[in-house]
């Protein structure tokens, strides 16, 4: 166990927890998140279980350009059932998947190809290939999240389209053991160093905003809807995370600090060379939605 002082550098949110492990911490890490999110969801999961239409469509699909994308890659996208709303524009599909047991051969009539990952977080693809990327949910269960972000930028076709969801919050201590539902090695990203990565990548970012309120899966529950998978649910969710959004911690120490949105979700475009990098302006609390100028 790492002592006190030294966690509490990355529970504070100034820092990420695995981002300047060894190749050895790191290989480590690969192998024990493989086959995790297959072994904790179990056999029933498959394209038709994916349950986050309402929020792509709301938070990223909708704010895409109007146009066919040639060659699109998926991280991390198991039965790629993310690309379900967006099917009838991509012409190829590519998908960067760990697991084993978390494969199709196709998804309704497009082929799926599928790419081992390399523990090292080197992406085995040309630079420059594709021009729509999907990471939803994937970055917070790898160690050396910059630079798996910097592979992103790079395989990215200039002018091509990023949309990325992630948790940014601590997910809990991870030097105990962790809560039901949550792998062994998992832990959200501090919005900042998110933010700052994706720019790094080669990246501007277009929109940035809070998601995922914790008063979303309750009320779903309660009325026996997944509000995350429709448009009203994910307008709703977007307003919750808004209204909560000044009490934002990475880590909460009190359960009155746990009334946050726990996830940001970025649309970011690739830089072309020569091109004007957009910036993201943020009130002074760095609380509100990013807005590219």
């Amino acid at each position: 166990m790492q002592s006190d002082a030294y966690a509490d550098r990355y529970l504070s949110g100034h820092e990420l927890w695995g981002d300047d492990f060894t190749a050895a911490q790191t290989s480590q890490w690969f192998n024990d998140e493989r086959e995790a999110y297959a072994q904790l969801c179990g056999p029933c999961t498959s394209k038709d279980t994916y349950g986050y239409h309402g929020i792509n469509r709301f938070h990223g699909f909708r704010k895409l350009p109007p146009r066919r994308f040639s060659h699109a890659l998926g991280i991390g996208s198991s039965f790629g059932g993310e690309f379900l709303s967006l099917l009838d524009s991509i012409d190829r599909i590519t998908i960067l998947e760990p697991s084993a047991r978390l494969r199709s051969t196709s998804l309704r009539d497009v082929p799926l190809e599928y790419v081992d990952p390399t523990p090292t977080g080197a992406f085995p693809l040309d630079t420059g290939t594709f021009d729509l990327v999907l990471c939803l949910g994937v970055l917070h269960h790898i160690p050396n999240v910059t630079y798996v972000l910097s592979e992103i930028g790079r395989v990215m076709a200039p002018g091509g389209w990023a949309l990325i969801r992630e948790p940014v919050i601590s997910m809990g201590d991870w030097r105990y053991p962790r809560k039901p539902g949550i792998t062994k090695r998992e832990r959200g990203i501090p919005r900042a160093i998110l933010e700052t990565a994706v720019n790094k990548a080669g990246m501007s970012i277009q929109s940035s905003v809070f998601c995922i309120s914790p008063f979303t899966s309750r009320i779903g529950k309660t009325i026996h809807r997944n509000l995350y998978a429709s448009p009203f649910g994910a307008a709703l969710d977007r307003t919750l995370a808004f209204v909560t959004a000044w009490n934002y911690r990475y880590h909460a120490n009190y359960a009155w600090q746990k009334i946050r949105p726990s996830s940001v979700y970025i649309v970011a475009k690739r830089d072309t060379p020569g091109g004007f990098c957009d910036h993201v302006i943020r009130s002074p609390r760095g609380n509100d939605e990013g807005v590219a100028t």
